[in-house]
């Protein structure tokens, strides 16, 4: 138990015994003693966990990656493989999936059950693929389907997305209950096992096929979890490779060389790996089964435990300390660039897009930033990425390890060099949306965030309070009540990062938004809440100036299971005003509710 979950546990508690008569300040006197030993024991130990979920299905499945076609049986098995890392005030959760692509929308998906069921916020769960070719088919095509739609005509395969998804959850939940103490290595390593594949003939024409001439990223970025005793716990390895080893002739599912590398590791030391692939979007494994035709695809697979395998292992009897003082950060950004011209779009995807008012349609490209203590900068993308953009970045980073995790939380196409428009291509003619523009404002975003925001970020004084700051209309007019950016005001209300919400939240408290709104009219509100069966049912009141909106707080199930409902309607005038949150009846006792967030959606203007 951390401190977060002790401050929670202990508010709770006390609101449990509301018929008894506690003298407030000695159960505060005694609360805060017991959070200050938490918060010191729980600072100077680091935890983490490991755990492993089986994902391979029982029956024949639609495979990713080549032209549609169904499995006729398993290599290998296929897995979730999911690692936890606590520093005392924030939970951080990586998935690595023997899988090609999803769509960001059911990284979202998944991303908001998590949110709902365990309270973890997204920015503190990347879930990243190994883009094997020969694994089944996860959730809506997304993207895939605007640019090979002729390949999308079977249905969406419902019950393994689900399994897949069950899986995922009830792992991280595992994970998070088998944290232990830990102590963190990270080191560089170096494999030639694969080679780019943009094929230049004579007329400066690109094909996929073998270039030795190319760039290529060849670094191992490995880190590596152990226990506090120094026995190993996990591995994680950045490495930039196709899962294109089985060709589209292959019809058993498979981990391709990463699943096949993981394991091979995994039974050299004992301890899962998480391979995590890099910028690979013109990075092949040098051998192939449809490079090699004369030879086997099984031989051709095995030899990769020596290219590869054996480079993680090297790697790893290279990283001579580890440490047990961790502190983690994490931050997003989001990337604007012009998509190309006359490209459809997925329905499921309307958020990663925007139409400015001059008619130029936007990419909206999410970018994830991890960093741990000073040295290690982890930043990802839902993109399939030229490794000569990610390969500048990390010689531009002032971080000495900087690791960049590609295939993460979904699959928005490849983003090319600006150069590589000049030679065309299947990556560039067939399965981007972006424009030549794309490079110079990915890279200026990236390093600006790198050098700029991430490097200035003292790791040893991470705030986990609130940051009241005015809320801006997002491009449609909503208009999202954080908890981050409220002002709590009172007695016992306290902010809960862990939660991503207010608690502590009783009659004698209130949250105060200072709002720009930017069109008059009617709007919804939606509340993200949790709250007890035994404390449900009080009213709360939603003041904007003269106009109030009341209800009754419902039950969520526990104060752990938050929940999203739509509470009614307000009007609301245009202009920068006050908007508060609190109890209806300030006799109320006990507590109100755990307050995350409140969404005001305009549904008629006036």
């Amino acid at each position: 138990m951390n401190e977060i979950q002790t401050m929670n546990l202990a508010q709770k508690t006390m609101n449990n015994f509301t018929g008894f008569k506690i003298n407030r300040r000695l159960f505060q006197l005694f609360f805060f003693i017991s959070i200050l030993f938490f918060s010191i024991s729980s600072k100077a130990q680091f935890r983490a966990s490991v755990v492993t979920v089986d994902i391979t299905p029982n029956s024949p499945k639609m495979l990713l990656g080549y032209s549609a076609r169904q499995s006729t049986g398993v290599h290998d098995k296929i897995y979730h493989r999911i690692i936890a890392l606590d520093d005392g005030v924030k939970q951080f959760f990586l998935v690595s999936s023997d899988i090609c692509v999803i769509s960001p929308s059911e990284y979202d998906h998944v991303a908001l059950l998590l949110q709902k069921k365990l309270g973890i916020d997204p920015l503190n769960f990347w879930w990243s693929l190994t883009h094997t070719h020969s694994a089944p088919e996860v959730g809506v095509p997304g993207l895939p389907a605007v640019f090979m739609g002729e390949r999308y005509k079977h249905e969406v395969d419902k019950e393994y997305t689900s399994m897949v998804e069950q899986k995922l959850i009830d792992g991280i939940t595992e994970a998070r209950n088998k944290l232990e103490p830990a102590r963190l290595g990270v080191g560089w390593g170096f494999s030639q096992a694969n080679i780019n594949r943009r094929a230049i003939d004579v007329d400066g024409k690109a094909s996929l096929g073998l270039n030795p001439d190319g760039e290529v990223d060849r670094r191992i970025g490995l880190m590596r979890l152990d226990k506090a005793n120094g026995n190993p716990l996990a591995l994680i390895a950045n490495y930039a490779i196709h899962g294109t080893v089985y060709g589209p002739a292959n019809l058993e599912i498979s981990g391709d060389a990463p699943g096949i590398v993981s394991s091979y590791v995994e039974q050299k030391t004992g301890v899962p790996l998480l391979f995590i692939n890099g910028a690979a979007g013109n990075i092949a494994p040098i051998y192939s089964v449809t490079q090699s035709p004369y030879s086997s695809k099984e031989n051709e697979l095995r030899q990769f435990r020596v290219l590869l395998g054996d480079k993680i292992l090297e790697a790893n009897k290279n990283i001579f300390s580890t440490t047990d003082s961790v502190s983690l950060f994490t931050g997003s950004l989001n990337i604007e660039t012009p998509r190309k011209a006359n490209l459809g779009w997925s329905d499921d995807l309307a958020k990663y897009t925007r139409t400015t008012s001059t008619g130029v349609n936007m990419v909206k490209l999410p970018a994830r930033f991890l960093k741990i203590n000073e040295n290690i900068a982890i930043w990802s993308l839902p993109v399939e990425l030229f490794c000569e953009i990610s390969n500048e970045i990390r010689e531009r980073s002032p971080f000495p390890f900087t690791f960049y995790y590609g295939y993460t939380n979904g699959w928005l196409g490849y983003l090319p060099t600006a150069k590589a428009w000049e030679n065309g291509g299947y990556e560039v003619e067939t399965v981007s949306p972006y424009t030549p523009a794309v490079e110079q404002d990915l890279k200026e975003s990236i390093l600006g965030y790198l050098q700029g925001e991430l490097k200035s970020i003292p790791m040893s004084k991470i705030d986990t309070t609130s940051k009241p700051k005015l809320v801006q209309p997002e491009t449609d007019g909503t208009l999202r009540l954080s908890s981050q950016n409220g002002k709590p005001i009172g007695p016992n209300i306290k902010y809960m990062p862990d939660w991503i919400a207010y608690g502590w939240f009783t009659a004698a408290d209130r949250v105060e938004w200072e709002v720009d709104v930017e069109v008059t009219g009617e709007y919804n509100v939606q509340l993200v809440w949790s709250v007890s069966d035994e404390e449900a049912g009080k009213q709360f009141l939603l003041e904007a100036g003269k106009q109030k909106l009341i209800g009754i707080i419902d039950p969520s199930g526990s104060w752990e299971t938050f929940k999203s409902k739509n509470i009614g309607s307000i009007k609301l005038k245009a202009g920068r005003q006050k908007i508060i949150f609190k109890s209806n009846k300030p006799s109320d006792k006990g507590a109100l509710l755990d307050l995350r967030e409140i969404k005001l959606r305009i549904v008629k203007k006036s």
